[in-house]
Order: C-alpha cells, then structure tokens, then sequence
C-alpha cells in the first residue's frame, strides 16, 4: 500500500498538458501568435510583408490532374490550408471550412520576361484572410517538360517547417496518384485550431505557465529601444521596405569561430549572438543590447509534421561591458541563450504585454534586430 512507502521514496513526475480536441461547435481563437499577425494585416491592410513561401523546378513530364488530387488530399489532410479568419461578436476568430478548393493556377512566363521576377511578384500578391484561401498554387512553364511551382501562403497558416511539411506531403501524394495507391502518410492526431484552444486555455490566467512571465517581466524591465545610426530619418510609421545585403564568410573565418565556440562550450548560435551584439553595441554606443531570435515553436511531438503557425520570438538582452574579457562575454551570453529557451513557452506578445514598452509605431517592440541561424532549406 502506498502508506508504506517512506516519504523520502516518493517521486512526482509532472506530464505536460496533453493537446485535446477542440470543440468545434463553437468559435475557434486565434493563437497568440495568430492574433499578432490578424492586427497587423488590418493596421497594414493590402500589405504583403508576411507572405511566405518558395518555388521548386520541375523537370519532366507532369501530371496535371494527378497534381490536382494530390494537392487536394494534402489541404484535406491540414485543417490550417482551409482556414479563414473574421470577427464574430468583436472576437476574432478563426473558421475552418469542411471543404475549401485551392485553385491550381497554369501560366506561362512571358516572351523576354526573367521567370524569378514573375514568381517573386505572384509571391508578393496581398492575401484576404477574411476570404481566402491562404494557399496559392501556381504552375508556371518554363518550356518543355520544365515548369516552376510557386507556393504562397499567409504566415498566419504557415511557417518554415509548414513549408517543409507541404512540399513532403505533396511530393508523397502526387507519387501515389501515378501509381493508383493510397498515400501512405501516418494520421494527424491534432490539428492547429486543437493547439490554438490548448494554448488559451493553458494561458489563461495573467501569471503564464509557471513563472516564465515573472522571469520575461524581471529580465525585460527597463529595456531602451536600440539607436543604431541611420543615413535617412526614420520613418514615423515602420514600413515592410528595405534592402538586402549578402556577404560570405571565409572558411578559415568559420573555422575559426567553431574553434573558438568548442574552447567556450558555446554553440555557433550563441557565438554569432554575442559577436553581433557587440558589433551593435559598437555602432549604437549602448551597452544594453537586446536582439530578437526565433523559436520553431514545435516542442511537443504531435506538432512535428502540422501545417500552421507556429514560431515565435525570444529577447536575449546583453550588457555589452567593452572590459569584459571574450570568454566572460560568452559565457553570459550563454546564460542568456539558455535561460531564454527554457522560457519560450511564454507567447511574444504575452511578453511585450507584461513587459509595457513605451510604444512607437515607427519601431518593434523590445526587439529592433533579430539573429536568426537557418540551416540549408526552404526559407520563409
């Protein structure tokens, strides 16, 4: 009998919440992150800056009708490719529709015309979340038996991995439909809408999952927005245009940088973290330095191969001391990476919430530079 046992011996083991289903004869909410980026389509409306995607080349011949079914089978599969969103009763909330047609568009590139100028054109093409679908599908020929598929989608039903899992799953499918089988992909046992209603409900008092928002509250307070020197005036209101600058790092560099992580039991990511800090340390004149980086946000398994919305952002706050030795600086920043990963259950905006930063609509909260290490892929 259990009253036997000394107390001494007892042992509690904690199971996290497991992800039920949602009731869907009710409204379904947005996750945090949804609800971020639903604000920001109305404030930015007919913007394109959370477009995400990527286009793939296919050569040989190719089934048209078969690349129908097998792109209907996948949006069948994932309750995120037949979402919309509205407001109902002043809450937003997202609709997921028993059936949603995703058209397959077939183009072929104008005569004179370069094929990634077009596709980056079709990608940048505003989305209607209130009518969907947040899918585009487009077929473009290049010649014979050589085409372009671009795929778009809204980052608000999608991110990297979302990609990665679309394109497998796709693959996978169309594969099946040449050879008169079934697909042979393992069931999903949640859907995005299950994790959106977990999240609130596990949310839903104003202390978050354990003391993770005490810790964001205390690490945060008192964060300066970063003042790097600008060669124009910023902007009143912060737009989504830019610049892109590219630049390869010498392989002895890289080498380098390994070593000198291995001699700190520091990761590449936590090296490049502190070697940009103070590089923006430098620049600013500031010694408190926060950078923003980005979570998959995937940690529980029935999440690995779901198409949605998933990633999120963590602060990494540093104080760039200039007499710091290298391995004292590492060694903080290490703290700092790992600290802000065991506190990443605490959604971005639940963060900046508790934190209240003063706002500015020319700026993003508590981050205004992010680091983010990708490997080789599909980039969002």
């Amino acid at each position: 009998p259990s009253s036997s046992i000394p107390p001494s011996c007892l042992l509690m083991v904690a199971f996290p919440t497991p992800i039920g289903r949602a009731d869907r004869d009710g409204t379904l909410p947005l996750s945090f992150a949804q609800q971020r980026l639903w604000f920001m389509a109305e404030y930015e409306q007919g913007s394109a800056g959370n477009n995400s995607g990527l286009s793939l080349r296919l050569t040989g011949a190719l089934d048209v009708a078969a690349f129908r079914a097998a792109l209907d089978a996948v949006v069948a599969r994932h309750e995120a490719l037949r979402t919309t969103f509205d407001a109902v009763d002043g809450r937003v909330v997202q609709i997921v529709h028993p059936v949603l047609e995703v058209p397959v568009e077939q183009a072929e590139l104008p005569a004179g015309e370069d094929a990634d100028t077009f596709l980056r054109a079709r990608l940048l093409t505003p989305f209607d979340l209130r009518k969907g679908p947040l899918l585009r599908v487009l077929l473009l020929r290049l010649g014979a038996d050589r085409h372009a598929l671009l795929l778009s989608m809204h980052h608000i039903v999608s991110d990297g991995r979302s990609l990665d899992v679309l394109t497998g799953e796709l693959a996978t499918c169309y594969a099946a439909e040449l050879d008169g089988f079934e697909p042979s992909l393992p069931p999903l046992p949640v859907q995005y809408a299950d994790f959106a209603a977990w999240q609130r409900d596990r949310l839903a008092d104003d202390t978050g999952p354990g003391e993770g928002l005490a810790y964001w509250k205390e690490r945060l307070a008192g964060l300066e927005p970063l003042e790097l020197p600008c060669d124009r005036p910023r902007p009143s209101v912060r737009t989504g245009t830019g610049a892109v600058h590219t630049f390869a790092v010498p392989a002895a560099t890289a080498t380098g940088l390994a070593r000198l992580g291995r001699e700190h039991g520091a990761s590449l990511f936590m090296l490049l973290t502190a070697a940009t800090q103070l590089l923006l340390g430098r620049w600013s004149g500031q010694r408190d330095v926060a950078l923003g980086t980005v979570t998959a946000g995937r940690d529980r398994p029935e999440l690995e191969d779901l198409v949605g919305f998933f990633v999120h952002t963590l602060v990494l706050r540093a104080d760039v001391d200039g007499a710091a030795t290298v391995g004292d600086f590492l060694a903080a920043t290490r703290t700092t990476v790992l600290e802000a990963f065991d506190h990443q259950e605490v959604p971005f905006d639940r963060v900046v919430d508790a934190v209240a930063p003063e706002r500015d609509p020319g700026r993003m909260p508590l981050v205004q530079a992010m680091v983010v290490l990708q490997g080789a892929g599909p980039v969002a």
